[in-house]
């Protein structure tokens, strides 16, 4: 089934985009308290469905995923921060980008803070 955009109802990235976040849990996490990195990558699918479907009101499906870097670990109590938008969009298909942060609620600190 293809998606034909009305082009009076077109949408805007900044429209589209999303941003989810979620306290960790023990049940998120090894028992050294380490987030499972499935559980990130589930929350980022979860994020990316919702732009998809903002943008195009219709179900989609991740047909795959380009890239995915861990560059810090994330801990039980943290707060994960999910940040996703449109980078492209044709006919029948979208790329949507994501951020994933972690906040330390106790101190304050970003784990992905100044990372490029």
């Amino acid at each position: 089934m293809k998606c034909v955009v009305d082009e009076m109802n077109e949408k805007t990235v900044r429209e589209s985009r999303v941003t989810v976040s979620q306290v960790m849990q023990p049940a998120d996490a090894n028992p050294a308290g380490n987030v499972h990195g499935g559980t990130i990558m589930k929350i980022i699918d979860n994020a990316a469905g919702v732009v998809a479907f903002r943008h195009s009101r219709h179900n989609s499906v991740t047909a795959s995923v380009d890239q995915i870097n861990f560059h810090h670990p994330a801990f039980i109590g943290d707060l994960l921060t999910v940040k996703a938008s449109l980078n492209l969009v044709g006919k029948t298909s979208m790329e949507i980008g994501a951020r994933v942060e972690s906040e330390n609620l106790l101190t304050g600190i970003f784990a992905a803070k100044n990372q490029k």
